[in-house]
């Protein structure tokens, strides 16, 4: 097991999303050699989801007129 931390400093939150989410890719892309990365930050699960929706699964609640 090896650990990195990264502080990050003068960032905006739209920025500190961006950065998770490619980090979160660079997790995906190594997942196939047998690397298992941990990301942890504060509501990172929440960012990814947010980040990754495509909207296939958007529900439609407008009825269906006649």
């Amino acid at each position: 097991m090896k650990t990195v931390t990264i502080n990050v400093e003068g960032i905006s939150q739209g920025q500190w999303s961006t950065f998770l989410l490619e980090l979160n890719l660079m997790k995906k892309a190594w997942r196939p050699y047998g690397v298992d990365v941990q990301l942890k930050a504060h509501s990172i699960k929440r960012i990814i989801q947010q980040g990754t929706f495509n909207g296939e699964n958007v529900k439609k609640n407008r009825r269906s007129r006649k």
